[in-house]
């Protein structure tokens, strides 16, 4: 496409993993690469900095980082930009969700918290040995307690149940839906795409210098708005109508791919 790209940016799960696999060695040869290249590379994900983290380190990455879906940036312990929530925006959306026994996480200044034990957390700390901290709402907290974002799943695939919540504060909040099972809520306006551009702007670097990758609808216009926007195979449809190149290769092996054919 005859772009030069000078930053990789790429989302995390479903691209470059689908569970608690150990990250990928084929995608970490191919990062150490790109830095021998002057091309650097970093995260753009709806995951906090403590799940992002150990990744950087361990490639010793030294690029800001996109988290919390654009409404967290950060660079190393910097700050960049914080845009959280009052949780009571959301008050009656969790209790809903909380009575039909779904799994809500929220997350306080980089710290994720679970808001009741339900089935699902019983099952999943028994299988890891560690789950998150429970941590109920208090009465007080509702109109003054500050959020990163908030997670809502349902391994029953019920999450289609909060659609009336969710329409009543579209104005107010954002949110990304990971099929029937998951529902993903930031701060209104901001987006991977948002924290794309500010991150550019940021590095003094282009929009066009950039290339990003991705899976799923929080990546669409991330990948729109990126010198190249790069699908993996096992991407979502619509997500692939976004792309400017959809990989033959799935998940990191996809990754890898985009980045032999376009960063040389």
């Amino acid at each position: 496409m005859g772009k030069t790209i000078k930053l990789v940016v790429s989302d995390i799960d479903g691209t470059i993993m689908t569970g608690r696999e150990p990250f990928p060695e084929i995608l970490a040869e191919a990062v150490k690469d790109l830095a021998m290249r002057g091309i650097g590379f970093t995260f753009a994900s709806g995951r906090l900095p403590c799940r992002i983290d150990p990744y950087m380190a361990a490639m010793n990455l030294k690029a800001p980082v996109i988290a919390c879906n654009g409404t967290l940036l950060y660079d190393g312990e910097q700050i960049i930009k914080s845009r959280s929530f009052r949780i009571g925006l959301l008050r009656p959306m969790v209790r809903k969700a909380l009575d039909l026994d779904m799994t809500v996480l929220y997350a306080v200044k980089g710290t994720e918290y679970c808001a009741k034990e339900t089935e699902a957390v019983k099952r999943k700390r028994k299988e890891r040995g560690t789950y998150h901290e429970i941590r109920e709402i208090r009465e007080e907290e509702w109109e003054k307690l500050l959020v990163d974002k908030v997670n809502i799943m349902d391994e029953r695939e019920r999450v289609g149940e909060l659609e009336d919540e969710v329409l009543a504060l579209r104005e107010e909040v954002s949110t990304t839906h990971y099929g029937q099972r998951g529902l993903e809520i930031v701060t209104a306006g901001y987006s991977k795409a948002t924290g794309l551009r500010e991150i550019a702007e940021y590095l003094g670097l282009e929009l066009g210098e950039i290339m990003a990758v991705g899976d799923n609808e929080n990546d669409n216009e991330f990948l729109q708005i990126a010198g190249i926007g790069v699908a993996v195979a096992n991407a979502e449809p619509d997500t692939k109508q976004w792309a400017d190149y959809v990989t033959e290769a799935a998940g990191a092996a996809g990754v890898v791919e985009a980045i032999t054919r376009f960063c040389v």
